[in-house]
């Protein structure tokens, strides 16, 4: 927090000291915007269910940083940077079952989260595009911007995919980088989706704080094209075709990914068998990110400052 706060006061005297520089960039209209901010994330998949669970039982930390073009009055582009974390805890999720098939707990294709018992965290950085669309039109001089403006948000980016897991008797240490193992019948290793295109869609408002400072609530889910984020998605196989995957008997690999691609043994349930549901292919995971953020209005000329050649020069010889 001391961090993010004496950041902030930087950027407010540097703001304040290049507006001082000309009385009369006040009556025209500022293209550039920068913003940064944090917040937290969390994740909608076979682990957890946004709309059955809510937000809270699985957030985390995101901190992100974005420039913005402004084009016409209510059209922007922004370009985006967040570093973002989710996860899923299926002992927190009790015994409520999301991918529950009728016929109890003991029928064949039945498992629900508490029994199933899986877990994992990922830690992520994510590049997006993203178009800003200002519900309000904001004419002329920045400065008679509104005080209340929600925006529409709808891009395109990329963001890692690094799923990881902790061994039994080693809980909160998560050190089994669930993308290098194969735990189900899916694609190779070599083909584990660890990096993944996204589409944000979101909502925000804008506060104007002062001339040259606006506040931005904010929230945008992620769609994504895999349903592995969480390294979750169809049936369990056998041990024998876990050991073959992951390099053989003996293999340290083929040792951790047995130990696990099935955790209700660790509850005092019965090992699961080949074809029981370990999670539905039927729907891709997604993602969310809530930011608070502070954006600045930048100078007109930030950009020929900073890309001077004068600048690289020595003042004195």
């Amino acid at each position: 927090m001391r961090k993010f706060t004496f950041i902030l006061c930087l950027f407010l005297t540097f703001i304040e000291f290049a507006d001082a520089q000309s009385f009369y960039s006040r009556r025209r209209d500022r293209l550039w915007m920068f913003s940064y901010g944090i917040g937290f994330s969390t994740y909608h998949g076979d682990m957890h269910d946004v709309l059955y669970d809510g937000l809270s039982a699985a957030l985390g930390p995101s901190f992100g940083v974005g420039l913005r073009r402004k084009f016409g009055s209510q059209l922007s582009v922004r370009l985006d940077l967040n570093w973002y974390q989710i996860g899923g805890d299926d002992a927190e999720g009790g015994a409520s079952a999301i991918i529950n098939r009728p016929g109890g707990r003991d029928s064949g294709d039945a498992d629900d989260r508490f029994i199933r018992n899986l877990n994992f965290r990922s830690r992520n950085i994510e590049m997006s595009l993203m178009a800003t669309f200002n519900l309000i039109p904001v004419n002329g001089s920045y400065t008679r911007r509104p005080i209340i403006n929600p925006y529409l948000m709808f891009g395109i980016g990329r963001s890692t995919n690094r799923p990881k897991t902790f061994l039994p008797g080693e809980e909160g240490n998560y050190t089994v980088n669930l993308w290098q193992i194969q735990t189900e019948a899916a694609a190779p290793v070599s083909s584990y989706p660890k990096n993944i295109t996204v589409i944000p869609f979101g909502i925000g408002l804008r506060f104007k704080a002062n001339r040259q400072i606006d506040i931005l609530i904010e929230g945008a889910r992620r769609f994504t094209f895999t349903d592995y984020l969480d390294d979750v998605s169809t049936r369990y196989p056998s041990i024998d075709q876990v050991v073959e995957w992951n390099g053989g008997a003996g293999s340290p690999t083929a040792d951790i990914a047995v130990r696990v691609y099935d955790r209700s043994v660790e509850g005092g349930y019965p090992q699961r068998q080949l074809g029981n549901t370990r999670g539905n292919p039927n729907r891709n995971d997604a993602y969310y990110v809530f930011q608070l953020r502070l954006e600045m209005y930048l100078p007109d000329n930030f950009l020929n400052e900073l890309f001077s050649p004068s600048r690289r020069k020595p003042k004195f010889r």
